[in-house]
């Protein structure tokens, strides 16, 4: 008697208690509002039947990864705290997840156990997904919610079936239910099919997602059922729970059920027959679950058997372009014309009906223009109306087919791209597309730095609070903006598109192509001004976008954000060419002049050929960053057409556009002469980055009386003023101003001397051999400017003094090693050390700048070149000095480096 009472107790808790899900059981799916892509929203899990949140305590990157790859996506971009997408409802599943980054599923990662947590929906966690799909996943869109189920079924298992099952309850009327009110209140919720879809039309019931849609109130002529009662009305599978089930069983075993394994495999059979439409959209009811239905947006003027089609998804516009009808180009950047778009690899012209400057902004962004403005319609519809008349006109055939329409897009004008915008290929029941309208004009303006190439916008009244550093292109950088006038960094958290494009569009170009993280283009110094930013798109400046201030050490500049942008086709990269070289990205400079009144190639002057010319040459091509100029080219032979010199004298700032918007002679003269001695470029994806440790040089500065017998090695290298060797040898002091430098490489190269090992020399005081020449020059200046003393330092070794942990020193200066400073180390050259200083023994006690330039002669290639000076404050009383508002040249606003020169009102510019 005892035995069977354990039984029964144990078979009741068998019942009352499941076993729990395995890994590959538990399904995640993104929910949530405010999403703009499906790779994006709250993270939603399944356990035990329910779905429920997750809490966003201790959340990494990790997380996210695992997340978005169970979901189907190569990765995670970053995940979003506190109800980003709104807060759920329902249970918190899990809290204080850690994963490793390398689990198959969120189940398997560490946490406080299922449902236990101490968190509110307001914690709830999103996540941003890579928009790529991992392979054999096929690809989701808003209307279709990614679920890591893949081709499963979105209903949850079953646990505890029931003994009977009921009769299947009959299938509703083909008209969609309407949940009535006596107020018409809330929303009418209908669940559909897209017959339309090409995409689902070849998946089963069970792979297909639902559609959801916010119909219209009484849209099309619908009455509400005055027979239901006032409130929400139940699905069908909880109205019938035994029915549902026996319909879910009956599916899984029909002869055409598809399913998937944990290990990916497709098992397929053959197709069921095909069901009519009012049973699939009862099959529809019946299979909602979780506690979160997502509704579509509400799209006028459409039908609602056609609303499916006026998706994001059912339409994807890939380009744009603007054929010029009225207007010329501007120097061959077309600014103005009628509206091409490019869908399924075929151009269309797109309606005018509901077509406005909000949808032409978008456009212009995609071509690299920051904004549209109004034209005149009249001239082009007297073109349009003439054309239809002409009985022999071509785009009177044309316009009757609907093959040449894209007949609606309707855009907000926060949108990036074309394909974020609704867009409607055609319109049901309209026999005559686009019927009295005509194809969509669009005009742009101009950003403030394409002035050359016509009517561009003006210019910023005052300066630009945002600028670019450190990239290959143009429009490309790290993305830096000025608060209380010191320029700062962009820390990355929920860094997006929309927040990029609202960047380009302040510096004059388009909207962004990438918004990029983790300084995938350089490091940047001083402060970081900016996190978590977010923009919806329509802002003029960043500033303007909802962001949270840094608190101290809580962000690192190896989270700066940069951006790529949309940049005009101003047709510059088709007038110049490389010859000769063995790669693409090297050869003979050639480039393309006017000469007699006649557009002809030729070669350029190597004469004063240097690398900020020949960074010019690599941005106008597009090949990113020059590292090394050549001024002989013997070993490049020159095009046949482009023998002679057209082009001397060239000498660039190194922000140029194009090697031919460099000042130049006005005739040409080359002594050298052109063929083997013309000019030549190397070209190069990424260089380094030196920037000078400012801290330190303010920190360890001192004076030092140092006698003349101890100076012998640096007399010898010249680094004593020119009156020491008026001097008493060996009597005698000198006063020298010592200090620590540190120069660190933020860039994306190693930095390497130009020298090869052959030609390097040894120094005998040092025991070592070194590479360069001239490496940093060491300067004190008056207020004014002028100079006053210098530092004579003769030559450098370069070598890896520091790398952080998880970077290997590659470089020393002892046994002939080789030299150069890897990315992300620094190579330190101590106070202690010989020449390190400047000499100021004839210096009169005052008020002077203290000045250090790194790479001063531009001998070595940079991604940046404006923050190799610092500059500090130097106070010299005859027996002490200060050094105070030490900075990078390029750290402070214009006004604040004007008051640098002239006041003392500065600070500095640490963390």
């Amino acid at each position: 008697m005892l035995c069977l009472s354990s039984l029964s107790t144990l078979l009741l808790l068998l019942l009352l208690y499941p076993p729990p899900l395995s890994a590959q059981e538990v399904l995640v799916r993104l929910a949530g509002v405010g999403r703009r892509n499906a790779n994006e929203g709250r993270v939603e899990v399944l356990y035990n039947g329910a779905w429920g949140t997750v809490c966003d305590d201790e959340v990494d990157l990790n997380l996210a990864n695992v997340v978005c790859r169970q979901l189907g996506f190569t990765r995670g971009f970053t995940w979003a705290h506190s109800a980003k997408f709104g807060e759920g409802r329902g249970l918190i599943w899990l809290d204080n997840v850690r994963c490793k980054g390398t689990e198959l599923s969120i189940a398997e990662c560490r946490s406080n156990g299922w449902g236990i947590n101490d968190c509110t929906h307001a914690e709830d966690l999103g996540v941003i997904c890579s928009p790529e799909r991992r392979p054999g996943f096929p690809p989701v869109s808003l209307e279709e919610p990614p679920s890591s189920s893949r081709n499963q079924q979105s209903q949850p298992r079953q646990r505890n079936p029931p003994q009977s099952v009921s009769p299947p309850a009959p299938a509703p009327p083909p008209a969609l239910a309407h949940i009535s009110s006596s107020n018409a209140r809330g929303h009418e919720i209908a669940l559909h099919r897209n017959p339309t879809s090409s995409r689902r039309s070849n998946i089963s019931p069970q792979e297909n997602g639902h559609e959801i849609q916010i119909l219209r109130r009484n849209r099309g002529g619908s009455q509400p059922s005055s027979a239901l009662p006032q409130g929400h009305q139940l699905p069908s599978r909880l109205a019938n729970g035994g029915a549902y089930r026996q319909r879910q069983e009956t599916a899984r075993t029909s002869p055409q059920a598809v399913r998937r394994d944990a290990g990916g495999q497709v098992d397929r059979q053959p197709e069921p027959q095909p069901q009519p439409q009012s049973e699939r959209r009862s099959d529809r009811n019946q299979q909602l679950s979780g506690n979160h239905v997502e509704p579509e947006p509400v799209y006028p003027d459409v039908g609602l058997e056609t609303d499916t089609q006026y998706t994001q998804g059912s339409v994807h516009l890939e380009e744009a372009r603007l054929r010029p009808v009225l207007s010329g180009n501007h120097g061959g950047l077309v600014t103005e014309g009628v509206l091409e778009v490019k869908h399924a690899g075929r151009w269309r012209h797109v309606c005018n009906h509901g077509w406005d400057l909000s949808s032409s902004r978008v456009v212009c962004g995609m071509l690299g223009f920051p904004a549209a403005e109004a034209f005149d319609q009249n001239a082009y519809r007297k073109l349009w109306d003439s054309k239809i008349a002409d009985s022999s006109s071509r785009l009177r055939t044309q316009i009757s087919k609907k093959a040449y329409w894209v007949e609606k897009v309707q855009c907000q004008g926060g949108e990036v791209s074309l394909s974020q915008c609704q867009a409607q290929l055609s319109i049901p029941r309209n026999d005559v597309p686009c019927s009295g309208g005509m194809h969509a004009v669009v005009r742009c303006v101009l950003g403030y730095q394409f002035t050359r190439y016509g009517r561009a916008s003006a210019p910023p009244a005052v300066p630009p609070v945002v600028r670019l550093k450190a990239g290959p292109r143009l429009g490309e950088g790290r993305v830096e903006v000025l608060r209380e006038g010191k320029w700062g960094t962009v820390c990355d958290h929920l860094w997006d598109i929309n927040a990029a494009s609202v960047v380009c569009r302040e510096l004059g170009f388009g909207t962004a192509k990438e918004a990029l993280t983790k300084a995938q283009l350089g490091q940047g110094t001083g402060p970081i001004h900016m996190n978590s930013v977010q923009c919806t798109g329509k802002e003029k400046s960043i500033t303007e976008c909802h962001y949270r201030p840094v608190p101290l050490y809580t962000c690192k500049h190896s989270q700066d954000v940069a951006v790529r942008c949309n940049v005009p086709d101003t047709g510059v990269q088709a007038t110049v060419r490389l010859a000769g070289g063995r790669e693409p990205s090297e050869g003979r400079v050639e480039v393309l002049m006017e000469v007699g009144g006649a557009k002809r190639w030729g070669s350029v002057c190597s004469e004063n050929w240097g690398i900020n010319e020949a960074m010019v040459v690599c941005r106008q091509l597009g090949l990113g960053f020059a590292s090394r100029a050549h001024q002989e080219t013997w070993y490049w032979p020159g095009s046949s057409d482009a023998g002679a010199v057209v082009l001397s004298g060239t000498h660039c700032i190194g922000t140029e556009m194009s090697i031919q918007q460099c000042r130049r002679n006005t005739n040409v003269y080359c002594p050298r002469g052109g063929d083997g001695r013309a000019a030549g470029v190397t070209c190069v994806e990424t260089a380094p980055d030196l920037v000078l440790d400012a801290q330190l040089v303010q920190e360890t500065a001192y004076l030092e009386d140092r006698p003349l017998h101890l100076l012998t090695c640096a007399n010898e290298e010249n680094c004593l003023s020119s009156s020491a060797a008026r001097m008493n040898w060996p009597y005698g002091h000198r006063r020298l101003l010592r200090f620590s430098s540190r120069i660190m490489n933020l860039g994306r190269a190693d930095f390497r001397p130009r020298a090869s090992r052959e030609s390097w020399t040894w120094h005998q005081c040092h025991r070592h051999y070194h590479s360069i020449e001239v490496f940093t020059h060491y300067d004190l200046l008056t207020l004014n400017g002028s100079k006053v003393a210098e530092g004579h330092k003769a030559s450098f070794c370069l070598e890896d003094t520091y790398c952080p942990d998880g970077i290997h020193k590659r470089y020393a200066c002892y046994n002939m090693g080789q030299q150069g400073i890897s990315v992300g180390c620094w190579d330190t050259y101590r106070h202690d050390i010989d020449c390190q200083w400047i000499d100021i023994t004839d210096i009169r006690p005052g008020e002077y700048i203290f000045q250090v330039e790194v790479n001063p002669s531009l001998d070595m290639a940079e991604s940046d070149f404006q923050n190799n000076v610092m500059r500090c404050r130097c106070k010299y009383d005859g027996a002490r000095v200060y050094m105070f508002g030490c900075h990078a040249g390029d750290a402070y606003s214009a006004e604040v480096e004007d008051l640098f020169d002239h006041q003392r009102q500065i600070s500095n510019n640490f963390l």
